[in-house]
């Protein structure tokens, strides 16, 4: 359960961030000055991933205990992967089914969440003593 946790806490708060600072300065060419006093959309960001994240997060932590002592760290690893970066292309395809038909800002959203959340599963190691309640 802590693991699921820190991937998803690092996702909704990291992805906000880099979204920010890519969109903000390489894209639109804004100041740092601009970006940084938007903090309230970022804010928003993060409430609205933490929200619309629950249920593929959910099915994350299902999916960890199910693999938990079945398979070696790295397969586990490689499968939460899997499943992390087709759960975001999911979850925003569901809110708009056309940013794939489409080259658009939302495109680089879906790329930054989906690489950001299999950054996260890598980074963090598993706990061997995880309570699973």
């Amino acid at each position: 359960m802590i693991y699921t946790i820190k991937v998803w806490l690092f996702t909704v708060i990291i992805s906000p961030l880099l979204l920010a600072l890519i969109l903000g300065v390489i894209i639109n060419n804004s100041s740092f000055n601009s970006i940084l006093s938007s903090y309230e959309i970022v804010f928003v960001m993060i409430l609205v991933g933490l929200i619309s994240s629950i249920p593929a997060m959910v099915i994350f932590g299902l999916i960890k205990q199910r693999l938990k002592n079945k398979v070696s760290d790295l397969k586990e690893k490689i499968i939460l992967s899997f499943y992390s970066f087709l759960s975001v292309w999911i979850t925003f395809y569901i809110v708009d089914n056309e940013f794939i038909t489409r080259w658009s800002e939302q495109t680089i959203w879906v790329l930054i969440y989906s690489l950001t959340i299999v950054i996260g599963v890598w980074i963090f190691k598993f706990p061997k003593d995880e309570l699973i309640e």
